[in-house]
């Protein structure tokens, strides 16, 4: 039996604001990139949910990504991979979740 104590959830927004418009987010090559650098560090396993955000009363589409795990956090994976994209992505922030805590990191 294998028990992964961890849960992760990743929210991957797919439209990002500019001048006072969303505007839809080119991401399919960098969401493949994140999934390959997942998946090449062991995260090979994890659940994709496609769902209604709400930020300043902006209502926008977004992906979640949820991992399970144990010892390995996928959270370094993600963020470095945020902030490697954030010029395509435009945000202000992003955020994951890591059991029942929410994590923020403010970009600008």
């Amino acid at each position: 039996m294998t028990e992964l104590t961890e849960k992760y959830v990743f929210h991957i927004p797919l439209y990002k604001y500019v001048e006072d418009e969303l505007v839809p987010i080119e991401i399919d090559n960098l969401f493949g990139d994140l999934i390959s650098d997942l998946s090449e560090n062991g995260f090979e396993n994890f659940y994709l949910t496609k769902v209604k955000a709400y930020y300043k009363s902006r209502c926008f589409d977004e992906v979640l990504i949820t991992i399970f795990a144990s010892s390995v956090s996928p959270a370094e994976i993600f963020e470095k991979w945020f902030r490697n994209n954030n010029d395509v992505l435009g945000q202000e922030a992003f955020s994951y979740e890591c059991g029942n805590t929410m994590i923020i990191h403010e970009l600008m």
